[in-house]
């Protein structure tokens, strides 16, 4: 009796397995096509061009005051005079450097602001794309061979479309 029970279970599992449904989707594909999403690239590419120009007229005054210095400062200039000439050249330096890290910190968190919502929309169709079509998983393709997953297309169904379908695209 346990032999035929167990020939049994063995015989059900691979039928079990292969009942289950995988896809795959491109993110990136589907999101880029929301105009949401173009929206907000607009939005941080002005706030990018915003830092990058604070970051180049800070460069541009260091360079300036840089410069100034070079021409005023001789063999015969006090040593704390040279000091603090570069002493003020250090601070700017060091106020560049902080506003380049402010500027990247606070980009970042505009981005990831403007993005997650977007996202949480693409990712509610996959969701209700899943449950439609009772698939087990549905993995994104760029985050899946970010992380060397390997996605077998042959038993993989691209529903890419279906999302899209699901947003309106």
């Amino acid at each position: 009796m346990i032999k035929k029970l167990l020939m049994l279970v063995l015989f059900l599992a691979p039928l079990t397995i292969s009942a289950q449904k995988f896809a795959h989707f491109d993110l990136e594909a589907t999101a880029s096509q929301l105009p949401a999403y173009k929206q907000a690239m607009t939005e941080l590419q002005t706030l990018g061009q915003q830092y990058q120009k604070n970051l180049d007229d800070m460069q541009k005054e260091l360079q300036a005051k840089y410069d100034k210095y070079s021409k005023e400062v001789n063999e015969k200039t006090p040593q704390n005079i040279k000091d603090r000439y570069a002493q003020e050249l250090q601070q700017m330096s060091d106020k560049l450097e902080q506003a380049r890290q402010d500027n990247a910190k606070a980009f970042q968190e505009a981005q990831q602001q403007k993005m997650q919502p977007i996202t949480q929309k693409v990712l509610d169709a996959v969701q209700a794309v899943a449950k439609e079509g009772n698939y087990v998983y549905i993995m994104d393709v760029a985050t899946a061979r970010a992380n060397s997953i390997f996605i077998n297309t042959a038993v993989s169904e691209d529903v890419t479309a279906k999302v899209k379908a699901k947003l309106g695209i």
